[in-house]
Formats: structure tokens, C-alpha cells, sequence
């Protein structure tokens, strides 16, 4: 039976890094999904998106180093070759599967329906942003679960990330990429049982339990936007799922994960008819 190992870390604004470290079962069986990846077209995606902005430019990131800038989009020295690494397709499927993952949980959350959480004012709906997306898998490229010293984009100039690793034995077809993502979704949202509505009203600065930030980053009320990518490689003949989410803003101390009220009082544009508890898409946030 194969073993999942499951290791996370989130930098939070003005706040520690955490690391840790744990093994579950995987129990499910399941069947093999195929996907074909177009090298062509990610290598215009990335020309794109490194054309169109300056990932160089000091006012994205201050005195850091945005991983956009003078990347292009080589897999890093750090990854193996034989077999090679590679990208996992994010066609539609996979971009709605973790955009509802999110959307879900986040629903669940404004509407009262998580224990001893309040019901939220003013929920966004989130969306993918392919940008975000783009700058996820150059971290995924490095083959190591490494944080970004900056993902910033012109959009989105606080923006968050949340990092998986999953390796496990046997033959790689064995876990499906739908499957792991949703595996690594879990788990960060999982964290809620170790929060609470303090850290939901007010981001602490001296937080030393175990870790909250990726449960924090997925409920934040105004985090509109997300853009993952997902690679997979092998290492001392162990399966590796490495996944990256950057988010349109982070945790910031100080500051409420979401404002409590009745659920969607404050959402000028009405709610989303497929999730009651969040605001409509053309709902305006300010970060």
C-alpha cells in the first residue's frame, strides 16, 4: 500500500514560517487520469506573460526578487533527468476542479456551516487568474517545495502562495493528479480545526500553535483570485506531486481573515447563484 507524505509551508506577512511534516494512508483506488501537455503551449504562455510585464521592475516586489524576472522558465538544475520532470496539464478540468475546491469550502464557510466559526459578511467568489498560474509553476520548477521571495503581479501586489509536496511509492498512474490536488486542498483547509474566530477577527503576530496560514489564505473574504500549477518528478524511486497556489493576497497581521455578520449583508452585487454565501464575480475588492 503506498504511503502519502504531505509537507506544507506559508509566509504571512510580518509573520514566522512554518514548516511540518506528516504521513496518512492513502485508501482510494483510483483510476488513472490522462492528460497530454503541449510544450509549445507553454512556452507561449510564458512569453506572454513575461512580455507583457516587467518582473523586473522594484516596485512589485521592493528590495526581493520576483520569480518572473529573468526566468525563462527552464526547469531548474535541482531536478532530475531521467526520468524527466514535468508540468501536469492545467486544461479546463483541472482549472475548475480547483477553483470549485476553493469556491466550496469558502461557501461553506460564510454560510455558518463550519463549527465554531461565524458566518461572513462579505465573501468573494474566487477565479482563476492565469497570471498567477503562470508565476505558480515556475516555483514548481525548481522540483522543491521552496517559497517564492516575491509572486507579486501589477493586479495582485500582496499576493499569498500555499505549497504541497506529496510523494508516494508504486507506480506513479496509481494517484491521479484530480486526486492529489484535492488531497493538498484538504489538508490546508484541515488547519481550520487548529484556528479559531481570534485569528479569523484579528491575524495574530505571535501565533505558536500549529499551523493555520494555508486555512487563513483559502478563507481570507477578499482573496478574489488564485492560479496554481502542479509538477511531477521522481526521486530515490518515489513519486512526487509538487503543487503551488498563489492567491491574490496573503495574510497580513492585523488585519481580519473576513469581517462576521449575516452572511452576503455586504455584497453590493448580490450573491453568486452557485454559492449563496459568497459575492457575485463583479463584486469590486480593495486589497
Amino acid at each position: 500500500m503506498p504511503r502519502l507524505f504531505l509537507l506544507v509551508n506559508f509566509a504571512t506577512i510580518k509573520a514566522k514560517r512554518f514548516d511540518y511534516k506528516f504521513t496518512v494512508t492513502w485508501l482510494p483506488n483510483f483510476e488513472m487520469l490522462r492528460f497530454s501537455l503541449t510544450l509549445l503551449t507553454i512556452s507561449l504562455t510564458l512569453c506572454q506573460v513575461h512580455g507583457a510585464v516587467d518582473y523586473c521592475n522594484a516596485t512589485l516586489c521592493g528590495t526581493s526578487t520576483n520569480i518572473g524576472c529573468n526566468n525563462n522558465g527552464t526547469w531548474s538544475t535541482n531536478c532530475p533527468t531521467s526520468p524527466a520532470p514535468y508540468l501536469i496539464a492545467m486544461n479546463l478540468t483541472m482549472r475548475q476542479h480547483l477553483v470549485k475546491l476553493h469556491n466550496v469550502r469558502r461557501n461553506h464557510i460564510a454560510l455558518g456551516k463550519l463549527p465554531r466559526y461565524d458566518t461572513a459578511r462579505r465573501m468573494a467568489t474566487m477565479r482563476w487568474s492565469p497570471q498567477l498560474a503562470t508565476l505558480a509553476a515556475l516555483n514548481v520548477k525548481q522540483c522543491q517545495m521552496k517559497h517564492d521571495a516575491c509572486h507579486n503581479t501589477p493586479q495582485y501586489k500582496m499576493s499569498g502562495q500555499n505549497l504541497a509536496i506529496i510523494s508516494y511509492s508504486g507506480a506513479s498512474s496509481s494517484q491521479t493528479n484530480a486526486a492529489l490536488l484535492t488531497s493538498s486542498v484538504t489538508m490546508w483547509w484541515n488547519e481550520r480545526l487548529d484556528a479559531n474566530k481570534s485569528v479569523i477577527a484579528k491575524y495574530p503576530s505571535d501565533w505558536t500553535g500549529p499551523q493555520i496560514g494555508h486555512f487563513t489564505v483559502m478563507a481570507r473574504q477578499n482573496n478574489i483570485a488564485l492560479g496554481c500549477a502542479a509538477a511531477r518528478y521522481v526521486t530515490s524511486g518515489m513519486n512526487n506531486f509538487l503543487l503551488a497556489c498563489n492567491y491574490a493576497t496573503t495574510n497580513i497581521v492585523g488585519n481580519a481573515v473576513y469581517v462576521a455578520g449575516n452572511t452576503a449583508a455586504g455584497c453590493t452585487t448580490g450573491t453568486n447563484v452557485n454559492y449563496p454565501g459568497l459575492c457575485k464575480v463583479a463584486e469590486v475588492f480593495t486589497y
